[in-house]
């Protein structure tokens, strides 16, 4: 439970009206969700969201609009900028709470989403709507990974910053997709990632184990980077491995450049392609001989690339 004199103070809004109530239970991002007694935040500026809060019992508007007061009874709160009221209000209750975040590089909160991290952790969303919410309903103290990027700056400065790749005993590549490797006497059997990306994954476990987090390594199937499409001649959809022909995915720019010059070490050039531009690869992949493709972008932008395989039924007669 909050009052309302407190959120305007914090988020640095205004308060429009005089209303009869003066606290409200919980905080929704969703007009949908929204119960009597909430706070309703209008993250998409839409005054249909408001109507629906408004009548699902929104105990309080927050919003960038100037909206259009349909209950005197409920508090309606302007602000200017909406993302800028949600930091405030997360940066509040995150030192009520005694929170503490740890900024990772982009590529290092990728691949932790692929680990096994013990309850305590949570990894913060880049949405400052969703963040905000996160940090409402979690426990004091809890400690959150952040991208270096996010709209949280005030990292906690007693926590040893590490270098961004740390190398590790011995690594053994099984293919561009598969590698083990042997870090800190442990050894790291078959699992399905890069070589290209087990220097990040050594210095994050080097960040794990000074924080004293349990983590465990499983697999990488949903790692976002360098990711794997196999596909056949026709570019259809195949399961992993089983063709000769991939089509690889990367979304960072800076990665790209840097995983380019890996495959050049480890495939035949002839048989590498790759691609910046997405109307180039509309145009030219379907019509190219490759092996490997390499494409600058996210593979949900390129759906109508890459088609269903089709399923030939036999006729009896």
């Amino acid at each position: 439970m909050a009052k309302i004199d407190s959120i305007v103070r914090i988020s640095g809004g205004v308060l429009l009206n005089a209303p009869s109530v003066d606290s409200i239970e919980d905080i929704k991002i969703s007009s949908s969700k929204v119960k009597r007694g909430d706070l309703f935040l209008d993250i998409n500026n839409s005054n249909e969201d408001i109507e629906i809060a408004v009548e699902n019992g929104a105990y309080c508007i927050l919003t960038a609009l100037i909206p259009k007061i349909s209950d005197e009874e409920i508090a309606w709160i302007s602000v200017k900028n909406l993302d800028t009221s949600l930091i405030k209000l997360a940066r509040f209750f995150s030192n009520e709470k005694s929170f503490r975040f740890i900024p990772l590089l982009d590529v290092q909160y990728a691949l932790v989403k692929s680990l096994h991290v013990e309850e305590k952790v949570k990894l913060l969303s880049s949405s400052p709507g969703e963040a905000l919410l996160q940090i409402l309903k979690c426990e004091n103290e809890t400690l959150f990974f952040v991208v270096h990027n996010s709209f949280i700056q005030s990292v906690d400065p007693t926590i040893k910053q590490f270098p961004k790749k740390i190398e590790p005993e011995q690594i053994f590549e099984n293919g561009l997709f598969h590698t083990s490797f042997l870090f800190k006497d442990n050894f790291v059997k078959d699992i399905r990632l890069s070589s290209f990306f087990v220097p990040y994954l050594c210095s994050l476990i080097e960040y794990l184990d000074d924080l004293n987090i349990n983590y465990r390594i499983e697999n990488f199937n949903s790692f976002e980077h360098f990711y794997p499409q196999f596909v056949t001649s026709k570019l259809e959809y195949s399961d992993f491995g089983t063709t000769r022909k991939v089509v690889i995915f990367e979304s960072d720019f800076e990665l790209f450049k840097e995983e380019l010059n890996y495959l050049k070490k480890r495939v035949d050039k002839n048989l590498l392609v790759s691609f910046t531009c997405k109307d180039e690869v509309m145009k030219k992949l379907p019509k190219t001989e490759f092996r490997y493709a390499l494409i600058h972008g996210n593979k949900d932008e390129f759906k109508e690339l890459i088609r269903e395989k089709q399923i030939i039924q036999m006729e009896l007669f």
